[in-house]
């Protein structure tokens, strides 16, 4: 009996967390709580954010959802409301002479996969594939981005790279592989400007489109492009006007730029600014 009034009392005493998010965002949005009418905010994690969520400590959650999971639940008697804030996205550059068009997310896990049903170490290992080259694999991950570790949880189901993968390369060291090695096979995020191709990708898991998709902003925003991993905001229903400020900032050009910075691919400004204008109501 004296534990669960123990735990009773120090739940009681939990601090009242308004904001609660995925800490990649923890410097970008570090000031969120200066915004006039701002209440705390707290970016801890997806988890933590996800049971301030669940334990009505927080009205609004920024969190990345991975594939197949759930939404987080609201406490009883609330509903949310989840808006697209930005997508980590990555792109697979390669030589602009490389013949291949496209690859899917087997062939990835093929050469970056220590652990890969169908390794692929050449390029004739992969279909459609008519040059015999060796792959030289390459991640890129700068500091404060998302690719390396949305990359290994959705592609390699959290294997560990093959030891011929390179993943602490400077950029100009990678930008000159990309022009000087015909077998370069570079992951990194899309918005880096690069002097290679950037190679289609579909996802061809069962049920899934054979299609292929170039990393565009549409593709990432509608979700056809499968390398990709959503950013949401969600809000407290009943919540959503008295917080409308925040939310409409989240929204705006500068927390876009800011995201953008760090690798993320942010809603595009036409869906940014439509959601906008239904906050303003």
């Amino acid at each position: 009996m004296f534990r669960i009034l123990l735990f009773l009392c120090l739940a009681s005493r939990l601090p009242a967390i308004e904001i609660a998010g995925s800490d990649i965002l923890k410097e970008t949005l570090q000031d969120i709580e200066k915004l006039p009418g701002a209440p705390k905010a707290s970016f801890n994690g997806t988890m933590p954010a996800r049971r301030a969520l669940l334990e009505d400590r927080a009205s609004i959650g920024i969190l990345f959802l991975k594939e197949n999971e759930e939404d987080p639940k609201p406490a009883k008697g609330n509903l949310f409301n989840r808006y697209l804030l930005a997508n980590a996205a990555a792109a697979l550059i390669v030589h602009k002479e490389n013949q291949l068009t496209q690859i899917n997310l087997e062939g990835l896990k093929g050469i970056f996969s220590k652990s890969a049903r169908y390794p692929a170490t050449n390029w004739n290992d992969l279909p459609g594939a008519s040059q015999s080259e060796i792959i030289s694999p390459i991640i890129y991950s700068p500091p404060d981005s998302f690719v390396q570790e949305f990359f290994m949880g959705l592609v390699m189901n959290g294997d560990e790279f093959r030891t011929n993968v390179k993943q602490r390369l400077e950029h100009i060291t990678i930008q000159e592989n990309i022009e000087s090695r015909f077998g370069i096979a570079v992951i990194m995020p899309v918005q880096i400007p690069t002097a290679g191709r950037v190679m289609a990708i579909a996802d061809g898991r069962p049920g899934r489109s054979a299609v292929a998709y170039l990393p565009n902003e549409m593709n990432i925003y509608n979700g056809d492009y499968p390398l990709r991993l959503p950013l949401y905001i969600y809000v407290r229903s009943d919540k959503e006007k008295e917080l409308g400020k925040i939310l409409t900032w989240l929204l705006s050009d500068e927390v876009a730029e800011r995201i953008a910075v760090q690798g993320l691919y942010p809603a595009p400004k036409a869906i940014r600014a439509r959601l906008s204008q239904r906050l303003d109501r």
